[in-house]
């Protein structure tokens, strides 16, 4: 891997798209949909085998969407790690997504084609500007572990740096950190209630002038399959601090997504890996039998990793589908 540092570290950092509709549903319950999400021929087979569960904007954590109209959105700006890391960390445009053996990064991501987000803005016809970078935290000063010295605060310098005027009515701000806080955490001690702060000072900032931003989702998967309490106090924390947003004087636009449904049921025995399309939940450049020339698994579309611990492309293609359905199905 060019970018990712020695499999020690390598935990740390943290394909094309179409759009997907369905029944609105009430808070608590699974949505049911009026069709397939996908066909067998979309994204290789690999499609959602769960379903949002929605909730107010008010008590756990839950997917919600209070506010936000994505018909209304032209530019969607987003901070984040390697899930979200188009390649190109400053906003501009991102290299096309191909790759090209035996480098096993699709133009500098850590994935074999676009991430979810280049999805999300493929489908809306949004103006994508990217500032996340692999290995990314929310903020170093609480990791000294941290292998990267990459960090949320540095991402905002850049971007606030640039002083872009971007329409606050027509901007969406994408937010989703956690990954690499979560296992500095077991490193460094439990600082999460400073990183969820940091992100709840960032979205202030954000929110103010000169940017005056409007609109902003959340996105957490933070344990990726495992759970903590202090990683779960943490979502809470920033969950709360959206609802006071949203509630405050400038009632902000706010969404959050909690992707662990998708990572439980492909990872755990409900319903299981193979009802989303997979053949193997490992990831297809740790390949330890059946190897191409490159040492990659020869069926990469139906793994579910790429890199260890990185979505494969299908796999961040359903997490696009994710985030839709949560902005559609689960309004406050």
């Amino acid at each position: 891997m060019t970018k990712l540092l020695p499999l020690f570290l390598s935990v740390y950092t943290l394909g094309l798209f179409h759009g997907v509709y369905s029944a609105p549903g009430r808070p608590g319950q699974q949505l049911q949909f009026a069709r397939p999400r996908q066909s067998s021929g979309d994204n290789d087979g690999i499609h959602l085998a769960v379903s949002p569960q929605c909730g107010p904007l008010a008590g756990k954590t839950t997917n919600v969407n209070a506010g936000i109209v994505p018909s209304s959105i032209k530019t969607i700006v987003s901070f984040g790690d390697s899930y979200t890391d188009g390649g190109i960390d400053n906003g501009s445009a991102l290299l096309p997504p191909i790759l090209i053996p035996p480098n096993d990064e699709a133009g500098g991501r850590s994935t074999n084609g676009p991430v979810w987000v280049e999805g999300v803005a493929g489908d809306w016809g949004a103006h994508l500007m990217d500032y996340a970078q692999w290995g990314a935290c929310t903020n170093l000063s609480l990791w000294p572990s941290n292998p990267r010295k990459v960090d949320f605060i540095d991402q905002m310098a850049t971007f606030l740096g640039q002083s872009n005027q971007l329409d606050p009515d027509t901007t969406l701000y994408s937010i989703f950190f956690g990954i690499n806080d979560y296992i500095a955490s077991l490193i460094d001690g439990d600082h999460m209630p400073e990183a969820a702060q940091t992100i709840l000072n960032e979205i202030q900032t954000l929110a103010s002038p000169p940017t005056n931003g409007r609109s902003f989702l959340v996105i957490d998967v933070y344990g990726r399959g495992n759970t903590s309490a202090w990683g779960e106090a943490y979502k809470q924390q920033v969950f709360d601090g959206l609802k006071a947003f949203h509630e405050g004087p400038a009632h902000l636009n706010v969404a959050y997504v909690d992707m662990a449904a998708i990572w439980d049921g492909v990872l755990g025995p409900d319903p299981g890996f193979r009802a989303f399309g997979y053949t193997s939940t490992a990831a297809c450049t740790v390949c330890t039998e059946d190897c191409n020339q490159y040492g990659w698994c020869m069926d990469p579309e139906h793994y579910f990793y790429w890199i260890d611990g990185h979505p494969s492309k299908e796999t961040h293609r359903i997490m696009a589908d994710w985030v839709e359905e949560v902005l559609q199905n689960c309004k406050a």
